[in-house]
């Protein structure tokens, strides 16, 4: 019976260790944040430059809200043409490969979006509440349909579906990064609308 026990305990032991050091590596801190938001500028500059090459590239963007979205953008970003200016940015910066700075990157941005949802820039801004509703109502607009294809209504859909898991999930309008960010707002609202 002990070693029963003790299997268990070590189980738990294990799981709690992994989802700590899981939850851990979700969380930012501020030296990653600088970091990140000082490779902005160099590589707006950069994808500007090969911005027409990449104009294919550009247009094959996911749209849908990505929980991964600068990592989804990496394959932009770093082209035969961007690859040593784009490295070279990075580890300037401070990080040690693309994938950790788009992993920073997702993450910075997954909480700035939400400090938006939590605390609206506009009185007038809806609420997540709100957002939901709507896109309830989209959704089932969308499935009542008959003029676009199969294809297209299940593909917007999707994307929808998804953006209200992402709006229902604690974890993205309670997270811990949004208090982390709160104070590059203001940086990231400048540098983010000076891009757009």
């Amino acid at each position: 019976m002990k070693p029963l026990f003790f299997i268990h305990l070590l189980i738990f032991f294990y799981s709690f260790l992994s989802f700590s050091s899981a939850s851990a590596q979700n969380s930012l801190n501020n030296l990653e944040i600088e970091h990140f938001i000082n490779t902005l500028p160099a590589i707006n500059a950069l994808v500007n430059e090969f911005e027409s090459d990449n104009e294919q590239q550009i247009n094959n963007l996911p749209t849908d809200f990505s929980r991964t979205p600068i990592t989804d953008s990496l394959n932009v970003v770093r082209t035969p043409q961007t690859l040593a200016e784009f490295t070279s940015i990075i580890n300037r910066s401070g990080f040690s490969s693309a994938e950790l700075w788009a992993q920073a990157g997702d993450k910075i941005i997954m909480a700035y979006s939400a400090y938006h949802l939590k605390y609206p820039q506009n009185a007038s801004a809806p609420n997540p509440e709100e957002i939901k509703l709507d896109l309830t109502s989209q959704l089932t607009n969308i499935k009542r349909n008959q003029f676009i294809s199969n294809e297209q209504k299940q593909t917007l859909i999707n994307k929808i579906q998804n953006s209200i898991a992402l709006l229902s999930d604690p974890n993205y309008i309670d997270s811990e990064n949004i208090s982390i960010i709160s104070p590059y707002i203001d940086r990231l609202n400048s540098l983010l609308k000076e891009y757009q």
